[in-house]
């Protein structure tokens, strides 16, 4: 069986990284509609993304990542 996890990280002003497992999920689009779900509720609260196009490299403040695992 393969899950998708939905992983979260957050940058603070020092530049130090915190991950965080958002969501386990059965399919990449539920791990997907998470990925939306959270990334609207942190622009709505202002925090800068890695994914938008005017952020500059470092300056990111949040990011997601969808990781395949396979499970035994």
């Amino acid at each position: 069986m393969t899950v998708f996890v939905l992983v979260r990280e957050d940058q603070n002003e020092m530049g130090f990284v915190d991950a965080a497992v958002l969501g386990v999920f059965a399919t990449q689009e539920n791990a997907h509609a998470a990925q939306r779900v959270d990334e609207a509720a942190a622009r709505r609260v202002g925090l800068r993304s890695a994914t938008d196009p005017d952020t500059v490299d470092g300056e990111w403040q949040v990011s997601w990542g969808i990781e395949e695992h396979t499970l035994a």
